[in-house]
């Protein structure tokens, strides 16, 4: 933020008047390249990382809330645990130790995170609690392409239908997703005469970015997809230089990611969890960030 970039700026202008091995060793500790803004919990307010499904739920829902009511955002990318796009991005080299022994498919994966992306929907709130009547929105399925394992869903809410949600689940680079969610977008998101903006996600794509695409498609996709819907929640979960790292973007959170450490360290049964708060990024970060932040926090805790 802008009060690191000050304190980077007085302690670059004291090294160029008495430059020493320990005002450089300490312009290397805070000059962290793409906006690494912490490497303690004290240090940056971010949700925690999500330690069980019904955590992720209910994060993922208040997060898409936040961001429907509060930030007006109407079309939205939302990335769940428990599919591949969890752990397939090779460009960086990632590799999750969930992916482990994984052997399914789209088909198989929808069968995991069509129920938890039901679950979300339920859980959003796109009125007030008093539109509501106690009654919660009914979420139905519609299956578009079986081989791909694309769903599309609709929750429908009680207090009407200009209320309602619909989520296009595990959507890949095939030119007929761009055509569907331009379709979705005039027949539901953004219909043409209409003031009210319902609520569209994009939940678990195949794609990453615009190279996604290839040569062909990748304009039309930046315009599309890329350029207009805004990640507001996603969890993400590695293998980095050896440490399980994990993730998470909770809107209007940054980038936040977490290290694996165990509740006691003396306890070799003691299971890990994603506890340590390593730094936050305004923009989703690479591996090789990452990797960088995790070696810093490595040299700190010596």
């Amino acid at each position: 933020g802008s009060r690191t970039r000050l304190i980077q700026l007085l302690l670059l202008c004291r090294i160029l008047v008495m430059p020493t091995p320990g005002h450089l060793l300490s312009l290397l500790s805070v000059w962290i390249p793409c906006t690494c803004s912490c490497f303690a919990l004290s240090a940056a307010s971010v949700e925690p990382f999500p330690s069980s499904q019904s955590s992720v739920v209910k994060q993922a829902a208040a997060a898409i809330t936040r961001a429907y009511q509060d930030g007006k955002i109407n079309k939205q990318t939302v990335r769940l645990p428990l599919s591949d796009a969890m752990y397939s991005d090779k460009e960086e080299g990632f590799v999750a130790t969930r992916a482990i022994g994984w052997q399914g498919g789209p088909q198989e994966t929808i069968r995991f995170l069509a129920p938890i992306s039901s679950s979300v929907l339920r859980g959003i709130k796109t009125t007030g609690d008093e539109n509501t009547g106690g009654l919660v929105a009914r979420v139905s399925e519609q299956i578009l392409l079986d081989y791909d394992g694309s769903v599309l869903q609709t929750a429908e809410h009680p207090a009407g239908a200009i209320y309602d949600i619909q989520a296009l689940l595990q959507a890949n680079t095939d030119n007929y997703y761009l055509d569907t969610i331009q379709k979705i977008e005039e027949q539901f998101s953004d219909t043409p005469g209409k003031k009210a903006k319902r609520l569209f996600l994009l939940v678990n794509p195949a794609w990453r970015d615009r190279s996604s695409w290839g040569f062909f498609g990748g304009q039309r996709a930046q315009e599309l997809i890329l350029d207009r819907y805004e990640t507001t929640y996603a969890v993400d979960e590695f293998i980095v230089a050896n440490e399980r790292v994990g993730l998470l973007r909770c809107w209007p959170d940054d980038w936040a990611v977490y290290i694996a450490t165990k509740e006691k360290k003396d306890d070799p049964t003691n299971m890990e969890v994603m506890s340590s708060l390593l730094a936050t990024f305004e923009e989703r970060p690479e591996y090789k960030q990452i990797e960088k932040a995790l070696k810093m926090y490595r040299r700190k805790d010596l």
